[in-house]
């Protein structure tokens, strides 16, 4: 990591990294359940600092949580697909409506409000290729606001980089 400052988009306004953040990032990233002193002992400062510092990047909305990552095949999710979703009409109260609802779905894992060809693409994991068809039929092939959906099946899915960007 260099030790010139980053800008990060935080919620109004790009507020910059320096070392010692990028430092800290990289550590949660690569292991978010490490403990305070690890952390400080790792990136080389006090824990009372990587405390303070690792707050100050949650609060300027850098770090945005942490979640434990299932095995969706350990928990009976093993059929993963990507579905395209077009909307009838590009109405706010249609749009508004589908984000409502849809994406607090249990089987949708990410929603993506796209450009192009489609206006959502949905990641979402079941059980069977039954429960996949089931659950389209049930929540987008009868949602009057849906006009057209495709489903690809995931065979493999390969995590990228969650942290910060490479220089």
């Amino acid at each position: 990591m260099s030790s010139n400052p980053k800008s990060i988009r935080s919620a109004s306004h790009f507020e910059p990294l320096d070392a010692i953040d990028e430092r800290l990032l990289a550590a949660l990233v690569d292991d978010a359940r490490i403990s305070n002193k690890q952390l400080a002992e790792l990136v080389g400062i006090a824990p009372s600092t990587a405390l303070m510092r690792t707050r100050a990047l949650s609060e300027r909305g850098i770090v945005q949580g942490f979640e434990a990552k299932l095995s969706l095949s350990a928990i009976g999710r093993s059929v993963q697909a990507l579905v395209a979703v077009r909307l009838r009409a590009h109405d706010r109260d249609q749009i508004d409506r589908f984000t409502a609802r849809v994406p607090h779905l249990p089987a949708v894992l990410s929603t993506f409000h796209t450009s192009g060809s489609v206006d959502y693409l949905l990641h979402i994991a079941v059980a069977s290729t039954e429960d996949l068809r089931d659950w389209v039929l049930d929540n987008l092939a009868t949602d009057p606001v849906v006009g057209h959906t495709e489903t690809t099946l995931v065979f493999d899915h390969i995590q990228g980089n969650h942290g910060p960007l490479p220089d």
